[in-house]
């Protein structure tokens, strides 16, 4: 459900695993008439629709005791995605939220490397994920209206994928984030902002997103600062990953080359391409459903309510300047 660009995607990424695919269908007419979510030829409902519709089509794809996979962020607000993850909880079915940058095989490889100890003890993660899209005064959009988009836009829509790569690769939640924001032409919801978070058990963190900055068009960066190395993961060279020791010896990993990672080396042997990660999400999200294990998490409804908690304690913390608790 959700005709435009994501909805596409979806359904190619669909199409290239081998899955019968009914649409894209309008979303804006699924959420007017809900019936063909309780087609009973259909097992997974893939909710692809502007952000304002999320809630009305995901729940009534739980309702129908559908399996979900949903773009992000889960919801407009936090209540829209409690009750989501609620739903989903209470269905006992499959329920996904679209965090495709995991289901890279050089940010599992990323992961793998910092399970193992092979960095040290983490002490700081940085970042920046940068746009260049929304520049201009007459760059438009539908996320642009908080009717549609939601009332954060560059933090929910861009700064979550910073934070659930730097979550999940560090196996800590973030518990704190104190954060400035930027508009620019006038405009309801930010173009930019920068944070500082608190992971639980003392890491610190901080990231710069911006999809007003020009010349970059998906630059999304990741750099982890360990006791013994440092490594860094860049979406515009995704299939590289850098790491350096304390007295230079810069190495840099490659798709085929050293990956230590089980569940990397599995990913690697993927079609890549620039719907990998969507495709990989997906095509694990329904082996799942056959009883076969993900090679890395699939990102829940449980993990997209606590991004959209975040989005929320980032705007709160840039209003009142302070740190804010999101535990």
């Amino acid at each position: 459900m959700g005709a435009g660009f994501a909805g596409s995607k979806h359904a190619e990424a669909l199409r290239e695993i081998g899955a019968e695919v009914v649409g894209p269908l309008s979303g804006t007419a699924c959420a007017r008439d809900p019936r063909p979510l309780a087609d009973p030829a259909v097992d997974v409902v893939h909710v692809c629709a502007t952000n304002e519709l999320h809630v009305a089509l995901a729940s009534a794809a739980l309702r129908a005791g559908k399996h979900v996979v949903c773009e992000k962020p889960l919801a407009l607000d936090v209540p829209g995605a409690d009750e989501l993850a609620d739903l989903a909880r209470a269905a006992g079915v499959l329920a996904v939220v679209c965090q495709n940058y995991r289901f890279l095989p050089l940010v599992a490889e990323l992961a793998g490397r910092v399970a193992a100890g092979e960095l040290g003890r983490p002490h700081l993660v940085r970042g920046s994920y940068l746009q260049d899209w929304l520049l201009l005064e007459g760059n438009t959009d539908w996320r642009l209206d908080p009717a549609r988009g939601g009332v954060s836009r560059a933090v929910a829509d861009i700064g979550v994928h910073w934070l659930d790569l730097a979550e999940w690769i560090c196996g800590r939640r973030v518990e704190a984030v104190v954060a400035e924001i930027g508009r620019l032409h006038g405009r309801a919801t930010e173009d930019h902002a920068s944070f500082l978070v608190r992971f639980v058990g003392d890491l610190q963190g901080s990231c710069v997103i911006s999809q007003a900055t020009a010349g970059h068009r998906n630059d999304l960066e990741l750099s982890i600062d360990g006791a013994e190395a440092s490594a860094t993961w860049r979406f515009a060279r995704k299939d590289e990953l850098w790491l350096a020791g304390p007295v230079g010896g810069e190495t840099i990993v490659t798709r085929d080359g050293d990956l230590r990672s089980p569940a990397a080396r599995e990913l690697a042997t993927r079609t890549g391409g620039l719907n990998e990660g969507r495709r990989n999400l997906i095509a694990a999200a329904y082996a799942s459903l056959d009883g076969e294990p993900s090679p890395v998490p699939l990102p829940t409804f449980e993990d997209g309510l606590r991004h959209v908690r975040f989005a929320a304690a980032a705007l709160e913390s840039a209003r009142r300047g302070v740190w804010v608790d999101l535990r």
